[in-house]
């Protein structure tokens, strides 16, 4: 059985010969400073690092490290047509105006907003305002000849990103600020309407450049929209319904008319209580499944939404793989496999992008566990075999 097939059995929520796995956390990435310590440790430092996005700080991964922990995906992205510009503060801090027009500033390995172009808007600023036009900042065309070779050699499942995440609400926080945003969800309503029709027609846009090109040999396709925070939903499920829900749907049905590939939602924090919708709006697979958020255990998820969904990442990255020994990492690979691999519908995977405080012996003893605990069929203990 080959990579893709692995991928694909899962999806399916069949039991392939092993638990499939990425590297990293939306992407296949490693975030930058991480990888300069991984390709130390492997003694590749020759290797070079090319930047994936500056806004997120995550690197290309070389196939040579894919390869060698066996990662069964691979992914597709389009390369911006040119880079921001960065400047330097007098802290010797990168500064940059990402394509919406959001200042930024790289501090502690984050891109993290210092200013919000839209914060004192009003319904008129909108129209004037100089939005992105995707075609101007993505480069499509150069995409479809790597998909291509990875489709015909059907060695690896093909999963793309158009460029941007595809959020929708985030998008709109960080124009606008969050609790500004959050006042327009309550009490300026036209206002954030405006503001979320917009951005879904520019996602709608980016959707279409991307699967013009490469939709029909996917075999993934991500989308993703923090909806929650460490303790639940940033808001109530009503206000989700009534705000936030029909413009994914809007953007999720445009997306399935373009490709066949099952679509893979990111949102960090406790979502439990928003999965029946987001099952409802068209995800398929969900990531990246925050085991420390509160309701995200990941027994209960498999328990409740295991028929409905697929789970891709689930492996700790607030204290397990920074904090923990290799024996405290390898006994958490267990545990999620056990939790999450019955009956397929698993991807294991970090939750977050690996980050600098991880100690590369615990990233190679994740897959090394992922390796030896992931062959099924998945070994129940007493207990479980009882409850199953």
């Amino acid at each position: 059985m080959n990579h893709k097939e692995r991928v694909l059995m899962a999806l399916n929520h069949e039991e392939p010969d092993r638990v499939p796995v990425d590297l990293g956390g939306r992407q296949t990435t490693f975030m930058v400073e991480t990888y300069e310590q991984f390709k130390a440790h492997l003694g590749l430092n020759d290797l070079p690092t090319k930047i994936m996005s500056h806004k997120w700080q995550t690197a290309y991964v070389d196939e040579q490290i894919l390869n060698r922990f066996s990662i069964d995906c691979r992914h597709i992205r389009p390369p911006m047509k040119a880079e921001p510009e960065l400047s330097e503060t007098a802290e010797a801090k990168i500064i940059f105006v990402d394509e919406w027009g959001v200042k930024r500033i790289i501090d502690a390995g984050y891109a993290s907003i210092i200013e919000y172009p839209l914060q004192t808007a009003t319904l008129e600023d909108l129209e004037a305002y100089e939005w992105p036009n995707p075609a101007e900042i993505f480069d499509f065309s150069s995409i479809r000849s790597q998909t291509l070779q990875l489709y015909s050699e059907g060695e690896y499942a093909i999963v793309g990103c158009m460029g941007s995440p595809g959020n929708i609400f985030e998008q709109s926080w960080y124009l606008r600020g969050l609790t500004e945003f959050f006042m327009d969800l309550v009490d300026n309503k036209d206002f954030a309407h405006a503001l979320m029709s917009k951005i879904t027609e520019i996602r709608k846009q980016n959707a279409k450049y991307f699967l013009s090109e490469v939709g029909e040999y996917l075999d993934v396709f991500q989308l993703a929209d923090d909806l929650a925070m460490q303790n639940g939903p940033y808001m109530s499920p009503e206000l989700y319904r009534e705000m936030i829900k029909p413009y994914q749907i809007e953007l999720f049905r445009f997306v399935k008319e373009l490709t066949p590939a099952k679509i893979y939602y990111h949102s960090c924090g406790s979502v439990t209580r928003l999965l029946d919708d987001l099952i409802d709006v068209g995800v398929d697979i969900l990531n990246p499944v925050q085991v420390s958020a509160d309701g995200m255990e990941t027994d209960r998820l498999k328990q409740r939404f295991g028929n409905k969904l697929s789970f891709w990442g689930a492996m700790d990255t607030t204290e397990i793989l920074p904090n923990g020994t290799v024996d405290d990492v390898r006994n958490e690979v267990r545990k999620i496999i056990r939790d999450l691999a019955p009956a397929g519908g698993f991807v294991l995977a970090s939750v977050h992008n690996l980050q600098p405080d991880i100690p590369p012996e615990n990233i190679i003893a994740m897959f090394e566990a992922a390796s030896q605990y992931g062959k099924y069929p998945i070994p129940l203990s007493g207990a479980d075999a009882f409850l199953r």
